[in-house]
């Protein structure tokens, strides 16, 4: 493919070239807005016209277009890093979606529970707080920005992501759009309950309440895997030292994980699962925490990262 750049132009070509290579995706910028296209009266239009004022008038049947700027006034990118640092008459736009805020408990439950097709939580302290809420990407929505504008002096970029959050983020936006499928009876029968117990389990770190070790446990969770078949089910929730350390699930004088304490954890977890199976239905699982350094490219050949439905009240 030729990339030579055009001849003429009234853009600063290096300077563009240069920042976007200061950018990856998981970043965010300050520069977008979320573009709505319906034709008649609908639900989108009827919220959106809301937020913007303009409910005096109900659209015909014409088709209709609606840009709305995030409250927040930030966008993840989720271009991949090949595609941003491509030229601007090449690949002219990033794609990216809208940073939203959530309640704490839905944040951690995000952050500690199986992960979410439409939510991907940003790190606290990253962002301007708002009341107790933190910040996910909603992948519900995308848009594009002009990469030359990103030179303007008004827009500012973040970069809140380390590398092995960018890697979650990637994952994250590959499963929006390529789902691993499970048999139906788990996915009906098995899956969300156990989904529900563990983001309950994960509201209660973020309340605090951390007594009970499988909390903890949930709560140093950065990720979960599946593995098993269609009647045993594996539950891996991926664990860090960083992440051991702020659940309490850390030794500092052996400067190792808390083997007893994690062990006690992972059985009553395992516990509560099981008791949230189908009756006589032949479903059996157990649990399995496992770091990254404990994880062979064979387990994550075998594993699928757990993506399951939920409704979060993001504002």
């Amino acid at each position: 493919m030729n990339e030579t750049a055009p001849q003429q132009t009234s853009i600063d070509l290096e300077r563009v070239l240069t920042l976007l290579g200061t950018i990856s995706q998981g970043d965010v910028i300050s520069l977008g807005a979320v573009n709505i296209v319906g034709v008649g009266p609908s639900a989108a239009w009827s919220s959106t016209a809301e937020h913007e004022g303009l409910t005096d008038r109900e659209p015909g049947e014409e088709v209709w277009s609606l840009s709305i700027e995030s409250d927040v006034g930030w966008y993840a990118v989720i271009t991949q890093d090949c595609d941003i640092v491509r030229a601007p008459h090449v690949e002219p736009c990033l794609v990216v979606c809208p940073v939203k805020y959530v309640s704490a408990g839905e944040w951690q439950a995000l952050a500690s529970g199986p992960r979410s097709p439409r939510y991907f939580p940003l790190p606290d302290g990253k962002f301007p707080g708002i009341d107790g809420k933190l910040p996910v990407a909603d992948l519900r929505f995308l848009t594009s920005v002009d990469k030359t504008a990103l030179l303007h002096p008004s827009v500012k970029i973040l970069h809140p992501l380390s590398a092995p959050q960018r890697a979650s983020f990637g994952r994250c936006i590959g499963s929006r759009y390529a789902r691993v499928p499970h048999p139906d009876k788990l996915e009906k029968e098995v899956l969300p309950k156990a989904a529900t117990l563990i983001r309950k389990l994960a509201k209660s770190f973020a309340a605090g309440n951390t007594n009970e070790p499988e909390v903890r446990l949930v709560g140093a969770a950065r990720g979960w895997y599946l593995g098993g078949n269609d009647k045993r089910v594996v539950y891996v929730p991926m664990i860090s030292e960083a992440s051991a350390r702020v659940a309490g699930l850390w030794d500092n004088k052996a400067g190792a994980f808390d083997e007893q304490t994690i062990k006690a954890a992972t059985e009553r977890l395992a516990r509560k699962l099981r008791a949230s199976l189908p009756p006589n239905a032949g479903y059996t699982c157990s649990v399995e925490p496992r770091t990254l350094h404990s994880t062979s490219a064979a387990d994550l050949l075998e594993w699928s990262e757990w993506i399951v439905e939920e409704i979060v009240d993001a504002i």
